[in-house]
């Protein structure tokens, strides 16, 4: 049955959500509520309103059904949206789909279906947007520090701008690098499937992010992707930072460090992936004598199969380098980098 065919009052729920418990015996004998104010069976219906239908309340409290729907409206409707609401949520969780949904609220694929395509059609998805101020230009900056929650966190002003150039709702996002999970919390507002994973997870954010290794491949459950988000470790500058582990991106050796990332990279074009967004700093280490801006290396592994759609610089606000790396780079007449490039690859 479609949505669009379920009365308000006969909206099923699942078993998760809502549970009857059965009612007493004396409860539902015959002459209960004879004596009942219109007003305290008023109050029975929409206590269970949610339990049994409108019928069965009917029956028991000895008042037309009509009387019963009057009452018992506004909180199915209330009931209806927040189940909605659930069944959005748990759709925007991008291993999930319509049969996996409809198993968990006890309806077809196709309810849900038509439910997914409501919020689509009906503006709801797009209200965000209407009150945010995108970045003009392709310098990005907070101007207030990065408002790190942890090492290497990434801003969420800047996700916002990604979603709000390179995405539409519920477009698909996959970040492998998910750490607190920003992109999660972004793409829950904004509305975007997301498929969120790390080696490691934050504890408290299992239920939104995946454990998953990039030298694994793709998850084999996961959707081809509108948008892949690349935030890796940076290299020497997350060394020990994230694990102590060699398999970590920041404590392998640069061959290595390039090698996986190439071959995920790789993954990424076979699977014909629309647009791919790399953010990272520049390395410079041994005092800052040594520099490698990883970004143009990357460029190289997608020369040809996908095309720069926009090239950002992300600036630090706040010092990166410690003091004996300055003391050393004005000796020898080094500048040091402050900057992250972020790079929009759209497939050709």
């Amino acid at each position: 049955m479609d949505v669009q065919e379920l009365a308000i009052e006969d909206i099923v729920f699942g078993e998760e959500f809502c549970q009857w418990q059965e009612l007493d015996d004396d409860l539902i004998e015959e002459n209960h509520f004879k004596q009942s104010t219109n007003d305290e069976k008023k109050t029975f219906a929409i206590e269970m309103c949610d339990k049994i239908s409108n019928d069965e309340i009917a029956g028991i409290l000895a008042v037309p059904v009509r009387t019963v729907r009057d009452w018992t409206w506004s909180k199915r409707k209330e009931l209806e949206k927040n189940r909605n609401d659930q069944i959005l949520a748990e759709y925007l969780r991008a291993w999930n789909n319509h049969q996996t949904i409809g198993k968990k609220f006890g309806m077809s694929p196709n309810s849900v279906s038509n439910i997914i395509e409501n919020f689509r059609n009906n503006g709801t998805l797009a209200e965000i947007t209407k009150q945010f101020s995108p970045y003009l230009y392709s310098i990005w900056s907070l101007h207030k520090g990065d408002k790190k929650t942890y090492f290497g966190a990434f801003p969420r002003e800047y996700m916002e701008n990604i979603l709000y150039y390179h995405t539409e709702p519920l477009e698909i996002v996959y970040d492998p690098f998910a750490g607190s999970g920003t992109t999660v919390d972004v793409c829950k507002a904004w509305h975007r499937r997301y498929y969120c994973s790390d080696r490691i997870v934050m504890n408290g954010r299992e239920e939104d992010i995946r454990q998953w290794e990039i030298a694994n491949g793709l998850p084999e459950d996961l959707e081809l992707p509108d948008l892949v988000f690349l935030d890796p470790p940076y290299w020497k500058q997350a060394e020990n930072k994230y694990s102590k582990d060699n398999e970590c991106l920041g404590n392998m050796n640069l061959d290595d460090f390039y090698s996986t990332f190439e071959t995920f990279l790789k993954d990424l074009i076979l699977r014909k992936v629309n647009r791919i967004v790399v953010v990272i700093q520049p390395t410079q280490y041994k005092n800052g004598l040594v520099y490698e801006d990883h970004i143009f290396h990357f460029a190289k592994v997608l020369d040809g199969k996908y095309t720069i759609e926009m090239r950002r610089i992300l600036p630090y606000s706040t010092q990166q380098y410690n003091a004996q790396m300055v003391i050393k780079a004005k000796e020898r007449k080094v500048d040091l980098g402050l900057h992250r490039d972020l790079v929009v690859w759209r497939r050709v």
